[in-house]
């Protein structure tokens, strides 16, 4: 209904548009391939207006289908777009030297990740070659609400801003939102506490992390979000907390001195 009356009020709206655009956000990591119906479910759309889009955006190379399957996969338009869009990230470069001297230092896996809609889409990822670790590439998608990286980018937000979305967040969840919400509004209230958020087991229920938002780091650049994370059987909460959590604060803090 919110996109409707959008469209309705911004004669520059075009929904066709939109529309393609939510289709290929709909894809996430760990699922490469999604059938129209997939995607109807995902996107709230018509199976028949799913149908049009995934055509029209296959002719373009924004997806690709598996003849044998009928299922749709992201083409290699899309990996052209994201290979662009990262390499704008002159932060990436700033910070991946400094992720990998702490990911080793400390044995976890560092991740430097932006706001994508209600995901956080992971810019850089480092890894520590001492212990086993949490293995996700650049590109990945993560929840906002689950996940450390993403609860402190909702704690940086703007309240006013951070409260747009947890009605999107309340359909996303459904049944298990009000859980997932008191979660959240704990996360919040650690970070005014002690300036970094918590996910333990939450997202995986083998991994632990820590994250703090990162601020921009020249004009034009958005606001991040720096997590550490580990395997569970490595690491315990109060480890996470005393351990590894105040030296990435720390981290975050020089490189915005740096900055500026």
């Amino acid at each position: 209904m919110e996109s409707s009356d959008t469209e309705n009020k911004d004669r520059l709206f075009v929904t066709a548009l939109a529309r393609g655009l939510a289709v290929l956000a709909a894809f996430r990591s760990g699922e490469p391939q999604l059938s129209n119906q997939d995607l109807a479910s995902r996107t709230s759309l018509p199976k028949s207006t799913v149908s049009r889009l995934t055509y029209t955006l296959t002719q373009l190379g924004y997806l690709d289908q598996d003849a044998s399957t009928g299922r749709y996969q992201l083409g290699l338009a899309v990996l052209e777009l994201s290979a662009a869009t990262l390499a704008s990230f002159d932060a990436r470069r700033l910070i991946a030297p400094r992720m990998q001297q702490f990911a080793e230092t400390h044995g976890v896996s560092v991740s430097l990740a932006i706001r994508e809609g209600l995901d956080m889409m992971y810019l850089e990822t480092v890894r520590s070659r001492a212990r086993v670790t949490v293995q996700l590439s650049v590109g990945s998608r993560v929840p906002l609400a689950t996940t450390a990286i993403g609860r402190a980018y909702l704690a940086a937000m703007p309240v006013a801003e951070r409260n747009t979305l947890m009605p999107a967040l309340a359909v996303q969840y459904g049944d298990h939102w009000p859980a997932i919400a008191a979660s959240v509004e704990q996360a919040l209230g650690d970070y005014a506490r002690q300036q970094f958020c918590c996910s333990f087991g939450e997202f995986q229920p083998e991994v632990f992390a820590v994250a703090v938002p990162v601020p921009p780091l020249a004009p034009g650049q958005p606001w991040m979000s720096l997590n550490a994370s580990g395997p569970a059987f490595l690491f315990t909460e109060q480890a996470m907390r005393e351990q590894i959590a105040p030296p990435l604060l720390a981290l975050v803090n020089s490189l915005s001195t740096r900055a500026g």
